[in-house]
Parts: C-alpha cells; sequence; structure tokens
C-alpha cells in the first residue's frame, strides 16, 4: 500500500487527481481482498504484510477497468466444463472495449440468416421487420455475467462507473476454428484489421497477465500461445511497441529461435484449427467456400463436389461434438519437420454410422504457415481413406 501510495504522490498529477487516485487503488485493494486475492497478515515484529492467495503472474496487470471484476467472476466458472476455456475468454472480452466494426458485421450476419429463415417459414414482412431488431451479435454468458456484475457492484459502487461487455469475436474465432485472415475474410472488412488486431493483442495481455495460473487448463494454455503466435505474425510491430513501452518480455509473444517450430503448441492449434474448419465446412455442404479456401491447394469447387457426393451417398451426417474435435481424429507426422520443414497431418471425419474412412491429408509448409500466421498447404487431397493410401 505504501509504495503505491509513493508512486502516486510522486506522480505529475494535480492534488485533486492524486486524491482520485488513492481513492480508487483503495477501492481496488479492497476489491481483491474481497475476492480472496490478497490477505493480510500481522508479522512477529507487528509490521503488516499482504500476500498473494493464488500464483499470479510475475507481470500480473489489471489493464482493464473491470479486471478486478473478472477475477472475482471467474471463480463462477466450472474447471471441469467442456466449455471452461471458451467461458474463460467470454469473460476476458466482456471486459474489452467494444470492437464495434467487427460487431456490426456479426450483427449483419445474424440479421441476415434470421431474415433468411424467417422467409423459409413463410413470417409475413411486418413481422420479420418487427423482430428483426431484436437480433444482435452473440453475447456469451450475458445472463450470468450482468447477474454477476450487479451484485459486484452492490460490494464495488465504483464498478458502476464502468460497463459489462458481452460479446463474442476472439471466442468466435476459436469455436469458428478461423485464424486472423480467415476471419477478417470470412466477414468482408478488410478495413477492419487494424481494429481485430489491437483488439487480440488486448486479449492477449489480460489472459497472459491477469489470469492466475491455476484457471489455465490445457486448452487455455493453447489458446494462451496461439494468440500470442497471432499477435505476432499478423503485424509484428505491435510487439515492437509493446517493447517500446517499457513492457517486460515475457509479456510479448515468443520471439523465433533457431528451431523449426518455436512456437509447436500455436503452431498445432493452428493447423488443427485450420482443418477442423474445414471439416465443419463438410457438415455444412458448404462447398463454396471449400472451394474458396482450398483454391490454392488444387482444390476447387468442383473436385470438392465430387468429394462430398461420394460422402454423402456413404454417410447421413458428420458429427462435430468435443470427441470429433480432439486429437483422435488429427494426427502429425514430424519426421521431415527438421530435414524438410514439412508436417505431414491428417484429419479425420467423424460420420453418424462411426465408419470414419473419409479424410483431409496434407503437408504443412511450417515456413510459410509462421510467416503468414496461417495454415499453408502442399500435397493437399481429401477423400476416402482407401483411395487417399493409394495416393500416396
Amino acid at each position: 500500500e505504501a509504495r503505491i501510495q509513493k508512486l502516486i504522490f510522486d506522480s505529475g498529477q494535480t492534488d485533486e487527481q492524486k486524491a482520485k487516485l488513492l481513492m480508487r487503488s483503495d477501492e481496488i485493494f479492497a476489491t481483491l481482498v474481497d475476492a480472496g486475492v490478497a490477505i493480510r497478515k500481522e508479522l512477529p515484529n507487528g509490521e503488516t504484510n499482504w500476500s498473494a492467495t493464488v500464483d499470479l503472474p510475475e507481470d500480473f496487470a489489471l489493464d482493464q477497468p473491470l479486471s478486478p471484476f473478472l477475477l472475482a467472476a471467474i471463480e463462477l466458472l466450472d474447471s471441469e466444463s467442456d466449455t471452461y476455456a471458451l467461458d474463460v475468454i467470454s469473460m476476458i472480452e466482456a471486459t474489452l472495449e467494444n470492437p464495434w466494426s467487427i460487431l456490426r458485421a456479426q450483427e449483419r450476419r445474424a440479421r441476415d440468416a434470421a431474415m433468411a429463415q424467417m422467409k423459409a417459414d413463410g413470417i409475413d414482412y411486418d413481422e420479420r421487420m418487427e423482430r428483426i431488431v431484436d437480433i444482435s451479435y452473440p453475447k456469451p454468458l450475458e445472463g450470468l455475467l450482468n447477474a454477476a456484475f450487479e451484485s459486484y457492484c452492490e460490494k464495488v459502487p465504483w464498478a458502476r462507473d464502468f460497463q459489462l461487455r458481452p460479446k463474442s469475436v476472439l471466442r468466435d474465432m476459436l469455436e469458428t476454428a478461423n485464424d486472423f485472415k480467415g476471419y477478417i475474410s470470412g466477414f468482408g472488412m478488410a478495413r477492419s484489421e487494424g481494429t481485430l488486431l489491437r483488439y487480440l493483442s488486448e486479449a492477449y495481455h489480460v489472459l497472459s497477465r491477469t489470469i492466475p495460473a491455476d484457471k489455465f487448463d490445457e486448452r487455455l494454455k493453447e489458446i494462451l500461445e496461439w494468440l500470442g503466435f497471432t499477435v505476432r505474425t499478423v503485424d509484428s510491430s505491435l510487439v515492437d511497441e509493446w517493447a517500446a513501452s517499457g513492457e517486460d518480455a515475457s509479456v510479448v509473444p515468443p520471439a523465433a529461435t533457431d528451431v523449426v517450430v518455436p512456437d509447436r503448441r500455436a503452431v498445432t492449434l493452428l493447423v488443427r484449427n485450420a482443418l477442423w474448419r474445414r471439416v465443419r465446412l463438410i457438415a455444412a455442404h458448404d462447398i463454396q467456400q471449400l472451394g474458396k479456401i482450398d483454391y490454392d491447394w488444387g482444390w476447387d469447387e468442383r473436385r470438392w463436389r465430387d468429394a462430398l457426393d461420394a460422402f454423402f451417398k456413404a454417410h447421413d451426417h458428420v458429427v462435430l461434438d468435443a470427441d470429433a474435435h480432439s486429437t483422435k481424429f488429427f494426427e502429425i507426422d514430424t519426421s521431415e519437420e527438421t530435414s524438410k520443414h514439412l508436417w505431414h497431418v491428417r484429419q479425420t471425419v467423424d460420420d453418424y454410422e462411426g465408419d470414419r474412412d473419409f479424410g483431409i491429408w496434407a503437408d504443412v509448409l511450417l515456413d510459410a504457415t509462421q510467416d503468414l500466421g496461417a495454415a499453408v498447404f502442399d500435397h493437399y487431397r481429401a477423400g476416402f481413406i482407401e483411395d487417399l493410401l493409394g495416393s500416396d
């Protein structure tokens, strides 16, 4: 407490500003005590010592005004839930500023889809116009977060000066298995690249510096590394900006080294997401999008149409549950990583019948993938496993 007070007193603020900062620091500190993050201990010599009850990052920071609320709210989540990591992301996103250009694009897509469905259902125009007003961009955990925030504000009145903003940008990227470029392209918002990059960097800061270590499961660790990798590869100047501002080196996404794949977990997740995105598109019969994203690898709409016609003659539909998204259906052969800078990857499509006889096989060009921050493939093919084995 004394060090914080000295920092405020020694600052170049006016006396009035210093008084406000002292009051706010006291309120934030009280919040940490109420949340059980900080505890007071009386030492034998009569002095008072404060310590953290959880393993906080060495560069722990409350970067957002509602970061203290985030620390308290995260305790509401079930760490055993399949959606735990994504729910943590949703709580983080609710404390960030709204990237309005992206949210408007999400809202337009949601309204277009709803309008098409209502027309198909035979709902008349006036009623469609009335209903469409209530459709907005996705807001995961909105009910839980709003209730928790209301309760929090009763104990921490100053929090009402700020607004909780539930939204799903990073979570949407993760759920739809999109990389940076794919997400921008999918919404047709090339002019919002800077907005998305800044938003993801803020999310990375909060995830890496505010969330206690004991709140990380393996999935959340993967997301952290992938997010740092994405920010660094999309615009390395952002890393330079952080370094110039005096940030601790551990805050900055790790820089490349002499090894072929320095961020192995991040690149693995990037490739897994790229292939899982294609599985989702197969399930949706979205031949046009498959042809678009795989055109550079020699798989246009015609080839995908032929492949999916054969698949859906044999199977009713694709399974998209958590098991289908697990590593059980995704393989990486790293035998030529050092010699050729290649990974050989295989994604098996889980079908309702349980045959699991269809997949996507490809080589990942590791240098290009890491330079672009998006999976770059070679020797790309899709089809029944028996046919793929014969093509090797």
